[in-house]
Parts: structure tokens; C-alpha cells; sequence
């Protein structure tokens, strides 16, 4: 981090709150990003029926997917102008009264077209759950406690992911899909019904700061200036590819590929593939709950965050090779395993986050969950894309999936690479953590 950053103190916009106040502001954010997590990930579970209802390609479903990503990043930087300037209730409240049109489209769709359109206003709907908490936890809670807060976030946004794994696929017989998604509008307007009595109405900002750019946070604007600190932060760029590739393609598999490999390459039936992605999820989440309590105790023994990140993404590609490629009696081992090492990769957003002043917490974690869903977006169709041109090239859909996943597994190695390298060459990159 650059000593622009470091030489100067957090300022406290708000105090930390009482702890029943601090429950309900968390609670009504979990809510929240229960309901974006959920969205993001039912689509491995209805794949099959979506492919077979609407005659989708493998190409066009990781599109589809991936067009919540494209939806989500393109409102990533007004998001984060959105959540400085007007504060994260207000800001999330509107937006995800998108996400009830989408649903309400992608349910009534009858082509590809609609769907995508659905798809892509779901993204824009839910596409500030996460950040709108993170901006919220800068501003409401202490600086040591980002990082178990962030972790919290992710055992709720699990949660999603696990409802819409094994009890989605229970219930399609009796909703189908399109029930499905008209369920998942009313849920949505219930998180927007906690979002409105569970955070607070304003965020105060003081009229004296001893940040120049604090005190103009209440007129931030979209222009280069306003994003220079963050553009131009060494930290920033160190951190991109873990974002972008590591954690973004764990999204993209998770969310929906997963699904198609288990039941194309390992040869299980949809209904063992659900209950499989279910207790992924169920790992992963514990996980979280394990990384929650684990980071104080680790603080404590003088290992920092950004080393156990390092380690965590290490063991990630690790576990990656031998769940793609190691297909034996293990193979779920190894899946599991993927869970519990990429339940990390979260600390890298709030890592980020803490290293800039409070005034910039909305546009410094919307840029950087920007480099995420370009990473997820670019997996989730890249990989369809390149299965399809396995397959066309006479090769078998499992071996078209080794390339596709091959592939994948290249582009996270080398961007560990410069994670762990480019410190070296550039000074800057490294914070005070280190």
C-alpha cells in the first residue's frame, strides 16, 4: 500500500454500534445476500431441465449463466458511487427491485432471448448484497473485525447456494423452474422488507475529516478523479488476478458448472449430482464458519490474513488438478477440499476494502468485485464455449472438459504467479500485513 494510504489514520464516520443494532444491520444484510447467492447458483441445479425445456446448447447455458455477471459487473462502478454517495440502504433497496423483474421475466420466458434478459436483471438487482455490507460494516464496525464479518457474510450467502442445490431439485417435480423463480421474487421482496426496518436510514458523514477526500465523499462523481486512488493503488493490482481468476472462476464452477461435470464426466444421475453440489455448499460453508473463528486466533500467532490467503490459494489449484483430472473413488474428497481452501478467497475483498479510508469503502469494493465478475463472466461462457468446440472437434464431453478445465487451471497459476511475485519487482504492492 502507498504511503498516501498508510501515513494517515482511519477516521470513524460512525461509531461501532450497540450489539443488538449490530445483529439487526448484519441480519438484514445476510438476508439479502442469502437471496443474491441463491439466484446466482440455481442455475446447476436447472440446467438439465432448462437445456431439455428450451433446447439450449452448452454454449448458450454458460452464456445465460454467465449474463447474471454481465449484468452484475456492468453496475459495479455506479454501484459504488451509489453506496458513497446515498449510503448502503437506500442504494441496495432500489437495486434489487430489479431483481423482481427479473425473476418475474426469466419465469415467463419462452426463448433464450427473454431468459437472458431475465438473467441480466437479476445480476443488476442483487449486484450490490455483498458490497452494500462491506461498505456498511466500514462504516459501523471496527477495523479488526472486517474480516470475520466478511466470512459471516459468506456462511449466509452459502446458505443460498445450498437451498438451491439438492431441496431446489426436490421441488421441481411440483414448481418446475418457473415456479422456481416466481418463489425466488417473493423471497426477494422479503430481503427488501428487512433491508428497510434493519439499517439504519442514513449514513453520517463528519463535517470535519482530515481527509481531503473524505470530505468531498457526500459529491462523488463519476470521473477519473474519483476513481484515481483506486486505479492508480499497486495493492489494487496485486490483489486483481486472485480476484478476477482465482475467485471469480470458483464462482463460475460453483455456480454452475459443477453440475454438468458431475453428471457428463462421472456419469451420475441430476438427482446425485444435486445432492453432491448440496454438501459442496454445506463444506463450504463451514468452511466460512471455520475461517470466522480461525483468523483471530491466527492474529494472534502473528500470521497475518493476506499470509493465510496466500497459503489457502496455493492449496486451491492443488486441489483443483486432482478434483478435475484424478477421477477415481476420491474424487469428492478432493471437491471438498476445493471448499474448505476457497472459503479464503473472500478475506481478499475485505483485505482491499481496509486498506483505503472509509469515504471510499463503496467504490474501492464494487472495483474490485468489478475484476471478479469479469473473471466469473469470462469462465462461465469460456468454458461452455470451449466444451462445445471439443465436442464439435469429435473429441468425447469428457475430454473436452479437460481441455476446457486445463485451460482454467493455467490462467489461475500464473496469476498466483504474479501475486506472489510482483512484490519484488514493485515495492509499493506490499501493504504493512506483509
Amino acid at each position: 500500500m502507498s504511503s498516501h494510504w498508510r501515513s494517515r489514520p482511519h477516521i470513524a464516520i460512525e461509531l461501532p454500534l450497540k450489539a443488538r443494532a449490530a445483529r439487526r444491520v448484519f441480519l438484514s444484510f445476510a438476508c439479502a445476500y442469502f437471496v443474491s447467492y441463491a439466484f446466482r447458483s440455481i442455475n446447476a441445479v436447472i440446467a438439465p431441465e432448462l437445456m431439455s425445456d428450451l433446447h439450449l446448447s452448452n454454449t448458450q447455458l454458460g452464456f445465460l449463466s454467465a449474463a447474471y455477471f454481465f449484468g452484475f459487473g456492468a453496475t459495479q462502478i455506479p454501484v459504488g458511487l451509489g453506496l458513497d454517495r446515498f449510503g448502503p440502504r437506500l442504494t441496495e433497496m432500489i437495486l434489487m427491485m430489479f431483481a423482481i423483474a427479473g425473476a418475474l421475466i426469466f419465469s415467463w420466458a419462452d426463448g433464450f432471448t427473454s431468459l437472458v434478459i431475465g438473467r441480466v436483471l437479476i445480476g443488476v438487482g442483487v449486484s450490490s448484497c455483498l458490497m452494500a455490507s462491506f461498505s456498511g460494516f466500514r462504516y459501523w464496525f471496527p477495523l479488526e473485525r472486517q474480516a470475520q464479518l466478511a466470512s459471516g457474510m459468506l456462511i449466509f450467502g452459502t446458505s443460498g447456494a445450498l437451498i438451491t442445490s439438492w431441496p431446489v431439485h426436490a421441488v421441481l417435480p411440483y414448481l418446475g423452474w418457473r415456479g422456481v423463480f416466481m418463489v425466488m421474487a417473493i423471497f426477494t421482496g422479503l430481503a427488501i422488507i428487512a433491508l428497510y426496518f434493519g439499517l439504519p436510514v442514513k449514513t453520517k458523514i463528519p463535517k470535519s475529516s482530515s481527509f481531503k477526500e473524505e470530505k468531498q465523499s457526500s459529491a462523488v462523481s463519476f470521473s477519473w478523479a474519483s476513481y484515481k486512488p483506486i486505479l492508480t493503488n499497486a495493492f489494487f493490482w496485486r490483489m486483481f488476478p486472485i480476484g478476477a481468476f482465482c475467485y471469480g472462476g470458483f464462482i463460475a464452477i460453483q455456480t454452475l458448472w459443477l453440475g454438468p461435470w458431475l453428471t457428463s464426466v462421472m456419469g451420475y444421475s441430476s438427482n446425485s449430482a444435486a445432492q453432491i453440489i448440496f454438501w459442496f455448499n454445506g463444506v463450504l460453508l463451514l468452511a466460512y464458519v471455520f475461517n470466522t473463528a480461525l483468523l483471530p486466533k491466527l492474529a494472534r500467532h502473528g500470521i497475518t490474513t493476506l499470509r493465510y490467503l496466500s497459503w489457502m490459494v496455493a492449496a486451491a489449484i492443488i486441489f483443483q488438478a486432482c478434483a478435475f483430472y484424478l477421477r477415481n473413488s476420491w474424487v469428492l474428497v478432493w471437491w471438498f477440499l476445493l471448499a474448505i481452501a476457497c472459503a479464503s478467497y473472500v478475506l481478499a475483498q475485505s483485505l482491499i476494502v481496509t486498506n483505503f479510508p472509509q469515504s471510499f469503502s463503496g467504490r474501492v469494493s464494487t472495483s474490485y468485485n468489478l475484476a471478479l465478475f469479469i473473471g466469473a463472466f469470462l469462465v462461465q461462457w469460456g468454458i461452455g464455449y470451449l466444451v462445445d468446440i471439443g465436442i464439435e472437434a469429435g473429441w468425447s464431453r469428457a475430454s473436452a472438459f479437460d481441455l476446457a478445465l486445463g485451460i482454467y487451471l493455467v490462467v489461475q497459476v500464473l496469476g498466483y504467479l504474479w501475486f506472489l511475485i510482483a512484490p519484488k519487482f514493485f515495492p509499493s504492492m506490499v501493504i504493512a500485513e506483509d
